[in-house]
């Protein structure tokens, strides 16, 4: 958006309001999905487990609301957010087609569910096989995503990473106890037990610092109370987003450490990665395939041997601070190549194919 707007006459449309003050903005309405309240609800189960799914996008009450208040417009091209926005997006009609963003895989988004893989899967796998082939191009974040999306499903998808913006900021000079970070939402698929075990293990002179997003949550009480006893752990409160990288660069070291209890955790190429790089931070990660190959590339961190606490605990206690310092002064060098805004290009890319007529629906 914050490309795009300047360069195109551009209108958003979602839930809540304008984003940006200065963009024309549709707000959609936070209705139940489905149209006839529990009757709706009760004929949309049913449907799911019938696995009859062409009716079940007929009686899709925000579909039908989003196309009747956006649909006024004399759209080019509609940039749609996840798989379950493509049904609206192509009943709008764009001269030149839907730009999809798919984001992570979605037929596995919520496998850890058992009802969800039961039920939603299907109906998302259905989507990509008849809906997503209809939309004129489609991205994806990460490669190993992308290269799943074809193998399943025969489409191909262009790789826009999750790239946080650039700021201008200075690599600090390492700290001594090295001070480390992690910031984020908790699940419990993201192990983040992991990172808290490791640094107990760990006899390193080192902090943690932990920017949670989850409230008072069971699980947060849970990691607070692993965390109980080693004073050098603490839990901050979580800050405004356009903050929270000006915070990070208080740190030595960010970390991003997911193991694969999920596709799309195993394929991951989080946000905070390239938070931590806009903060001039090293980075540690597991051998998760996409974050390794930009710490390799860019000499930016250190990657794992294993998703273990030891092996977390055993790289803090052999890390110098004068390999922190190269890894920050990487990430500064680094900064501009991997930030939104060179992402922002490949977007202006695939508008301009779009408008030109070269990319367009199967």
């Amino acid at each position: 958006m914050r490309f795009l707007r300047d360069r195109h006459d551009v209108t958003t449309a979602g839930f809540g309001p304008s984003p940006f003050s200065e963009v024309p903005h549709v707000e959609i309405p936070a209705l139940p999905p489905q149209r006839w309240g529990l009757i709706g609800r009760l004929l949309a189960a049913i449907l799911l487990v019938l696995r009859w799914y062409w009716p079940l996008t007929r009686i899709n009450a925000l579909d039908r609301v989003t196309s009747r208040l956006v649909g006024s417009g004399d759209w080019d091209i509609v940039i749609a957010h996840d798989v379950k926005t493509i049904e609206a997006a192509l009943r709008l009609k764009p001269r030149h087609g839907v730009l999809l963003d798919l984001h992570e895989y979605a037929p596995r988004q919520e496998e850890h569910s058992l009802l969800w893989r039961l039920l939603i899967a299907p109906y998302f796998r259905w989507l990509c096989r008849t809906k997503v082939p209809r939309a004129s191009a489609v991205v994806t974040v990460s490669q190993g995503i992308a290269d799943e999306y074809e193998r399943e499903f025969g489409f191909e998808s262009t790789l826009v990473v999750n790239a946080t913006p650039y700021y201008e900021l200075n690599a600090r000079p390492v700290s001594a106890p090295l001070r480390l970070v992690h910031s984020g939402g908790i699940a419990v698929q993201r192990r983040l037990d992991l990172m808290i075990t490791g640094v107990r293990e760990s006899s390193a002179n080192v902090t943690l610092d932990l920017y949670l997003v989850g409230g008072d949550s069971a699980l947060m009480r849970q990691l607070k109370e692993l965390a109980a006893g080693d004073a050098r752990i603490r839990f901050r409160e979580p800050v405004p987003y356009d903050e929270l990288v000006p915070t990070l660069n208080e740190y030595d070291l960010g970390l991003s450490i997911f193991p694969p209890t999920t596709f799309n955790l195993a394929w991951c190429l989080p946000n905070k990665f390239f938070d931590f790089v806009q903060a001039r931070l090293g980075v540690i990660v597991g051998p998760s395939p996409e974050m390794s190959r930009f710490v390799d590339e860019y000499g930016i961190g250190l990657v794992l041997h294993d998703f273990e606490p030891s092996s977390l605990a055993r790289a803090l206690e052999s890390i110098t601070s004068e390999t922190v310092a190269k890894w920050k002064t990487a990430s500064a060098a680094h900064a501009d190549a991997l930030s939104s805004e060179s992402q922002a290009t490949v977007w202006e890319e695939l508008i301009t194919k779009l408008t030109a007529g070269r990319l367009t629906a199967k």
